[in-house]
């Protein structure tokens, strides 16, 4: 897989957990967001500010976690094919 087909499918993945994280919280702050009481609009506003955060976030480490599997199959790769090569050289005369 192409860096450029691996980082388009990380940014979709990502993009897809903060809109996941993100749909199950909204109602509620959205009604509070609202609120002709400016102490609960105000703390709606940080509760909506937090769950975005949290969610962003989520998407990144799970973007970090495909990126270190990725480069953990690399390293797995090249390993082999030093074996492969050193067997090579040996085997030649």
């Amino acid at each position: 897989m192409s860096t450029s087909s691996f980082s388009s499918i990380l940014l979709l993945v990502g993009a897809l957990a903060l809109a996941g994280c993100q749909s199950g919280t909204e109602a509620p702050v959205a009604a509070d967001l609202n609120s002709a009481n400016p102490a609960v609009a105000e703390q709606a506003r940080k509760v909506q500010e937090l769950t975005t955060q949290i969610a962003q976030q989520k998407a990144v480490i799970e973007t970090e976690k495909n990126k270190l599997t990725a480069i953990e199959q690399q390293l797995e790769g090249s390993k082999q094919n030093l074996e492969g090569i050193k067997k090579e050289v040996q085997a030649t005369p």
